[in-house]
């Protein structure tokens, strides 16, 4: 099983082709007691060597690849060979009764489904470059297959909920905008009701300035025929009266010759005038 599960990984990160992530996990097993390894493995078992030391972290090297050996570079037998070896300390640090191998791989797993918490919770958005080189990130350190899933699990749950907020507060960004619109909008409806009911008034107050304009213009006509009436009535009585005076002064001097040449003539009453002539 212990096997099953590191062939796994070791598949899953040649997909990647990550060399740091190794680095990673075998740095961290080193942690649970292994000892300096050699650089020089051997050529053609490197491969089922590096497999069992992942497997095996507190055993030496030399061990392995003499049980490698004496199994005939199988890596089954050489795995049940080295679990039943002496030199087999198995240290479950998490109290779960497994060996060294599985142990390694679960708590390389539980370490790197700590860190990728941190690492996809977050206050604020990203872009979608960010979103890539986490999800590849964390796919470059899952530990098997499982765990993997688990971690993208995670970053899609995490990317849901940042596209969710981003999403509402979009909304709301949106309402707010549409609320000031509309409020806007209403005022502007407000004001054109106040321009048209101060244009009809205006237009109102034109239509009786025109009006009154025409009843002056029609009372200046007739106030100009009256005061030429006048005048021809004033030059008429004038004319009247001269006519009427020169009349009567006519009569009165012709009155006056008849009254003297009645005078100058001999009278048929002698010493007597007639009443009306006195």
């Amino acid at each position: 099983m212990s096997a099953g599960i590191c062939g796994k990984r070791l598949g899953f990160e040649e997909i990647f082709g990550s060399q740091s992530s190794y680095s990673v996990k075998r740095s961290r097993c080193s942690a649970y007691g292994s000892p300096t390894r050699s650089p020089e493995l051997g050529s053609g078992s490197d491969d089922k060597v590096l497999t069992l030391l992942q497997m095996f972290p507190a055993l030496d090297p030399e061990l392995v690849k003499t049980a490698l050996r004496e199994n005939n570079n199988r890596i089954d037998a050489a795995i049940e060979s080295l679990q039943g070896s002496p030199f087999h300390h198995a240290v479950d640090r998490n109290d779960v009764p497994s060996s060294s191998a599985s142990t390694c791989t679960q708590q390389m797993g539980k370490e790197e489904a700590q860190e990728v918490k941190p690492s996809i919770h977050f206050d604020n958005p990203i872009d979608g470059s960010k979103w890539v080189d986490l999800f590849v990130h964390e796919m470059m350190t899952a530990a098997d297959l499982d765990d993997a899933r688990r971690r993208a699990a995670s970053i899609l749950e995490a990317f849901e909920k940042t596209i969710a907020s981003q999403s509402r507060d979009v909304s709301k960004e949106k309402e707010m905008e549409n609320a000031s619109l509309r409020d806007h909008l209403q005022g502007l409806v407000n004001d054109n009701q106040i321009l048209k009911r101060a244009v009809a008034i205006q237009h109102e107050r034109n239509l009786e300035q025109e009006e009154k304009a025409k009843e002056v213009h029609n009372l200046k006509l007739v106030l100009n025929q009256y005061q030429e009436q006048v005048r021809s009535l004033e030059v008429m009585s004038i004319t009247y009266c001269f006519e009427s005076s020169c009349s009567y002064q006519l009569n009165n001097y012709a009155l006056k010759l008849h009254l003297q040449r009645a005078q100058q003539q001999p009278s048929s009453f002698p010493g007597h005038f007639p009443p009306d002539i006195c």
